[in-house]
């Protein structure tokens, strides 16, 4: 999946609603869905209450009962219908939040989860904004979709069916001018949402693509303070904030020639329905074609018909808001719909006690179905508690092989073994348990160093955690911070240094004794001292455990037990380093290359 939609979700796009995403949408209710269907009766049966206020409103004009009982008594039934209006609405209400709020917080759980399933590759292609705007705006706009479309409808159903028996009962022929300016109302609609379904899904476009170059520089300001990109980047965003703008303003513009069009179809609609309703009232010939109609029917008549053109009116905004939904979950479940990259077995093996043989056979890899082949035809077996160094120059795919080994990917050729085992028959769950990874970066998450430490093992004691950092020999380095231990640390560990974010991470990803370690060039942070701290303690974590390690300093590869020297996707030499430092071999240049530049240094 990419930012660009299929051409079938273009066609999907150009269509106004969808009665199958609409189904979709409403299914995210599950069990809250009598509880939507009880508060739209509720809402109708308050609707109905307005409607009888105008019928019992109008009576009171030609009836003498409020002249002998008292007017008090003569407007105890408006009273009452008043409270039942109000009740079953603040019912309605409290049923309709509370069942959207709870199906929503449902959705966000599924779409989070999916986005957890997703493996490395996904989000190597999507932007984090991109993601963003979907997990929070679009679902936003579902929720007040499903909290108040079918109020809308209930309210809008009954005080329609209502105004037309009522106007019917009076005399059918009254119904003459809404025959009228229904047709109109309804063409002058069609015009309206043509145009506007495809603007408000220009619109939901544009804010995510705001959103995602927005996130992206906030992210990477030190790099754009550092290239003096502001000006730039900037101009990117005022040119995608401009488009942007230009597509709200034209939303703008269409509402505003809408609504007042259908403002003047009301007062059209008023003095037509007064001047019809004088003509009915005072023409004798209509007598018989008509009942008799009086002053109070003529004032119950010009009441129903003004309460018929809002309906019509806010038909037109639930409309829009239904467009709305419309883009957004279409959003949401292309990402919920899409299958990761990655998949576990529908029975999976559970993992063994790991003694960390890993085997290669015929792999090849390559990102997606068009791409150039990163990994060709690699074989390699490692041998349980091996120290495995990977080295060759930048793109030769030696970051792949890790990710591989992890299985944040799977490879389209050949299958790769753990302890003679397919890695594709176990649960990543299960598998990662047993792998401690640490990226040339690593990530800490806001927090405490503490609460970062215990990142896999939440139910680990401080005292522990204490205890393997002191045999790391990272604890005088965690304790020099402000608050040791409890130092807070911003997102992505922006608060710290590098050298003191990636100690941390290191010490994570060893705290939980994992059987096989992958580091990519975990030291490439690091000064020299604390880089000689590093590399003593994880000398002696990497006894006895299959480890596999990827650096370009001569100190941290050259006491390995075997170097693979990766090119192109292939191992094109490997040994020792003694015995690869007797060859005029491609290690041999590396390393001659590695301390020129050292010396130089």
């Amino acid at each position: 999946m990419s930012n660009t939609l299929s051409e079938n979700q273009k066609q999907q796009e150009n269509q106004a609603l969808s009665l199958r995403m609409t189904i979709r949408i409403f299914g995210i209710l599950g069990p809250y869905r009598w509880m939507i269907g009880f508060a739209t009766m509720m809402v109708c049966v308050s609707a109905w209450a307005d409607m009888q206020i105008i019928h019992y409103a109008s009576r009171l004009f030609e009836s003498q009962q409020w002249n002998e009982t008292g007017i008090l008594s003569a407007i105890v039934p408006l009273i009452l219908l008043s409270l039942v209006n109000r009740s079953f609405g603040w019912v309605q209400l409290i049923l309709s939040f509370y069942a959207g709020n709870q199906a929503i917080a449902g959705l966000r759980k599924t779409l989070f989860g999916k986005l957890m399933l997703f493996g490395k590759s996904f989000f190597d292609r999507h932007k984090a904004g991109w993601l963003v705007a979907r997990s929070t705006g679009d679902i936003a706009i579902l929720q007040d979709f499903m909290t108040y479309s079918l109020m809308m409808i209930g309210v809008f159903g009954t005080i329609t069916v209502s105004a037309l028996i009522r106007i019917t009962q009076i005399a059918p022929l009254l119904l003459l001018p809404a025959a009228i300016m229904l047709p109109l109302v309804t063409f002058l609609t069609a015009r309206y949402k043509t145009r506007m379904t495809t603007l408000q899904r220009t619109a939901r476009d544009q804010n995510s693509r705001l959103v995602a170059n927005m996130a992206e520089t906030v992210r990477g300001v030190r790099v754009v303070h550092a290239f003096s990109r502001q000006e730039r980047n900037l101009e990117d965003f005022n040119l995608i904030n401009s488009s942007s703008h230009d597509t709200e303003v034209h939303i703008a513009k269409l509402n505003g020639l809408f609504m007042p069009a259908l403002d003047f179809m009301s007062v059209l609609n008023l003095i037509l329905v007064v001047l019809f309703a004088t003509w009915v009232l005072h023409d004798p010939r209509l007598a018989a074609i008509a009942e008799y109609v009086n002053m109070a029917d003529v004032i119950a008549y010009i009441l129903y018909m003004n309460a018929l053109i809002w309906p019509m009116r806010m038909m037109v905004e639930l409309y829009s808001m239904a467009l709305r939904a419309m883009s957004a979950a279409e959003r949401i479940f292309e990402i919920i719909d899409l299958t990761p990259d990655v998949l576990d077995p529908p029975a999976p093996v559970p993992v063994p006690e790991i003694k960390g043989a890993v085997q290669f056979e015929n792999v090849s890899f390559r990102y997606n179905d068009k791409g150039d082949w990163i990994i060709k035809n690699l074989n390699l077996a490692i041998a349980p508690g091996e120290t495995i160094a990977l080295a060759g120059a930048t793109g030769a795919g030696k970051t792949t092989i890790l990710s591989l080994v992890a299985r944040f990917f799977d490879p389209q050729e050949g299958r790769i073994l753990l302890d003679g085992i397919d890695l594709k028959n176990f649960a990543q769950d299960e598998l990662h348990q047993h792998m401690g990874i640490v990226l040339q970066q690593g990530y800490l998450f806001s927090g405490t160093v503490m609460e970062n430490l215990k990142f896999r093992s939440a139910d680990v004691s401080d005292d522990h955690v204490i205890e393997q950092a002191r045999k790391l020999g990272t604890h005088e380095t965690i304790t020099a911070l402000a608050d040791g231990y409890q130092t807070r640390i911003l997102e992505g560990g922006e608060s710290l240094s590098l050298g003191q974010r990636q100690i941390i991470a290191i010490t994570r990803a060893l705290m939980a004794d994992p059987a096989i370690l992958m580091l990519d060039e975990p030291t490439s942070s690091l000064d020299i001292y604390t880089e000689s701290v590093i590399q003593n303690a994880m000398q002696s974590l990497m006894q006895n455990r299959t480890s596999l390690v990827i650096a370009h300093r001569l100190s941290t590869i050259q006491k390995a037990d075997r170097i693979l020297v990766i090119d192109d996707g292939r191992i094109v030499e490997q040994g020792p380093h003694t015995e690869l430092m007797q060859h005029d071999g491609p290690y041999r240049r590396l390393i001659l290359r590695g301390k020129l530049a050292e010396h130089n240094e």
